[in-house]
Formats: structure tokens, sequence, C-alpha cells
């Protein structure tokens, strides 16, 4: 007869022999990860892009290669339209029917915003979301991605206001959380000069024509004029700046600027739009992470162009796998978010070295730009935000 002592020992080994209870989203041979993004509407290009051109290249060349601790990581995807209620719908789905491991790079301020109180609740990762708002700075389960509007709108004006002396302001801005989120940090960092707008004008979601803002803005007479605006209006408001004839200000653009694909929109009226780059030119760069992004696109996606979203989606997949690996073989949850937070002076071969602080923030630098001929000519070098 087996003694007491000897079945609790015995009892003891045979539990410690079991598997860690299961985290949702990982098995034995897959890691599930998704994202509420926009394939239809004003970012259509942009969601395409950064997923299944940036995201799912990445990880066609880590699962090609064996996976993250011989797991493939697979993903899924719904299409929110840049509207907050179907990135809410879309994410629920994908964490209580989809049961993914963790959400990553969703776009839109305004979507990202409306899901976030949900994600935190529910402990599930919002990794380098697409969008500017600073409502998820120093969330525990939030790793931003995109740099941030405060730290955009520092380096924008310490640059324009600090080096260049320019002294009047003006903003042409989405009525959200997208736009509401620059207004306010221009607003801070302007009073920092002793400085403030000449003139606010705001744009509803959705609408295109900006014809009565930009006439209201033109009569204040402003040095620059900052776009926050998504790539449809931004461009209909350079058309229509073009069309009228107002020469004496310098457009400053927050979102069409983010890609030469989108100006291209506005034609020969974003000649001379300028503003901040926060990704290094996919086309011409010779950093080694850039080239090597090119070479895997030549491999999987040869018919499609090289540009900034699908790089910064592809930079999403790297981290991501960064973190997995350090993880170990134990993927969790919370094990993946310590091991994101261990990030020190990470080169990635793409932007300057990643360290992950308190604030979870990926990218807090960019460089001043200017379109020439359809393109970003590069004025400064990277800027920082500290």
């Amino acid at each position: 007869m087996i003694s007491r002592a000897s079945f609790v020992l015995l009892l003891a080994l045979a539990l410690s022999a079991l598997p860690a209870a299961a985290q949702q989203g990982v098995s034995d041979t897959e890691i599930v990860i998704g994202g509420s993004n926009s394939f239809s509407g004003p970012l259509a290009f942009t969601g395409d892009q950064i997923t299944k051109f940036g995201v799912d290249l990445y990880f066609r060349v880590v699962n090609d290669a064996g996976g993250i601790h011989g797991r493939k990581v697979r993903t899924v995807y719904y299409d929110d339209g840049y509207r907050p209620q179907d990135a809410v719908a879309n994410t629920k789905k994908l964490v209580e029917q989809d049961r993914v491991f963790a959400i990553i790079i969703p776009q839109g301020s305004p979507p990202v915003v409306a899901t976030l109180d949900y994600l935190e609740e529910n402990k599930v990762p919002m990794l380098f979301p697409y969008q500017s708002s600073p409502v998820t700075r120093g969330k525990r389960w939030v790793l931003q991605g995109m740099t941030l509007s405060d730290r955009s709108s520092k380096m924008m004006i310490d640059y324009l206001a600090g080096q260049r002396k320019i002294k009047r302001f003006a903003a042409l801005y989405q009525d959200d959380e997208y736009g509401k989120s620059f207004l306010t940090a221009f607003e801070k960092d302007l009073a920092r000069f002793g400085l403030k707008l000449a003139a606010a004008e705001s744009v509803k979601r959705g609408v295109t024509d900006v014809s009565a803002q930009v006439a209201k803005l033109q009569a204040a007479k402003p040095e620059v004029t900052f776009l926050v605006l998504v790539p449809g209006p931004g461009a209909q408001a350079l058309k229509e700046r073009q069309k009228i004839g107002w020469t004496d200000t310098i457009m400053v653009s927050t979102g069409p600027l983010t890609d030469e694909r989108y100006l291209a929109l506005a034609g020969d009226a974003a000649e001379g739009v300028e503003g901040l780059s926060l990704w290094p030119d996919p086309v011409t760069s010779d950093l080694p992470g850039v080239k090597l992004y090119r070479e895997h696109m030549l491999r999987y996606h040869p018919n499609n162009e090289v540009n900034r979203y699908s790089i910064a989606g592809y930079f999403a997949a790297m981290l991501f796998t960064e973190g997995a690996k350090r993880a170990g073989r134990n993927l969790t949850r919370e094990s993946l978010m310590t091991a994101l937070e261990s990030i020190k002076g990470y080169a990635s071969g793409i932007l300057p070295p990643i360290t992950i602080g308190p604030d979870h923030e990926t990218q807090k630098q960019g460089f001043w730009v200017r379109v020439e001929k359809g393109h970003f000519k590069p004025m400064t070098d990277w800027l920082k935000s500290e």
C-alpha cells in the first residue's frame, strides 16, 4: 500500500508533467493573431498594404524558416472601413470567436481608441497600432507603433518655429480623435514659443469638399498650414489651394504625407508639401533591413510596389517575432509583453535602434521631407522628440 506522503509526491510529479494551461491563440503548432483594418473606405490602400503586403510578408518569411519556436503564425483580419463601431464588432469577433492571441497593427485613431478599453479589460495585447492618438500611451496591454501626435507635433514645431523661425500657423483638421489630438498638441507646442494658431478649421470625417475651410484659412494669412486629414480630403485641400492660387503658405501634412502613393491623389498640387516622414525611402534606402524588405517583397509579391505602409506592417511583424522568440516556447500574453518590454537598443536595420520603455512606445523619431516631383526629399536627419 502506498503511504499518504508517497501518494502526494506522486500526484505532484504527475501534475508537474502536465502541460501548462493553454494560452488562447497558441497551440503546439500555431500562433493566431489578427486585426481590424481598413480594406474599404478612405484608408483602404493603407490597410491592404500594412497587412497583406507587410505583416503577412514578414510572417511568410518566418513561417518558411520554421516559424517561432516551431509554431507557424496565422493571421485573421476584418474590414472596418475606418468606422469605429465596426472596429469594435470586429475586435470582439477576433477575441471571442477566432480566439486570437493578440491584435496586431489595427488602424486609424478613431477605430483604435474605440477598441482600447475592451482589449485592456480582457488583457489582450494591442500591438503596434497604426494610429497617432496619445490615449494609447502607457497602457499595460498596448505597445504603440506609429509616432504619437504629441511627439510628432513637438518635432514639427521645434523645427518650424525653432530652427526656421516661422511665426504664423493655421490648421485644417479632421473633427475626431485623430485631428483633435494633433490640434491640442500644436497649441501646446506653439505656446512654448509664445505663439498661437492664427486659425483652425475642422472637417467632418467622410467629407471631401473643404473649399469653405480653405478660403477661411487663406484669409488668416498663415505662413504654415497644417493638414491633419486622411488622404481624400487632404488631396482636395491641396487642389483647392492650387485652384485659388494660394501660394504664400507652406502646407505641412500629418496624414497624406505618410506615403507618396496617397499624395499622387493631389497630382502636381502636392508639389512642395512638407512634413515628417516616419520611414526611410523603401525604394532607394541602403539600410540593411530595408534592402531585405525589398528582397522579400520581390520574392513573394513581385507585382506589388514597395511603399511606406507595407514596410510599417513588415516592421510590426518583425517586432512581434522578436518578442515571441524572447518569450520562449511557453508563450503567453504576459510573457510576450514582458519580452517586448525587455527590448533595448534593438537594431532592426530599418529604424534607429528601438528601446521600449514604460510609455510602451516603439517609434519616437521622424525626419523632415519636402515633396519634389512626387517624391520625398529629405531635409533633415532623424529628429528627436524627447
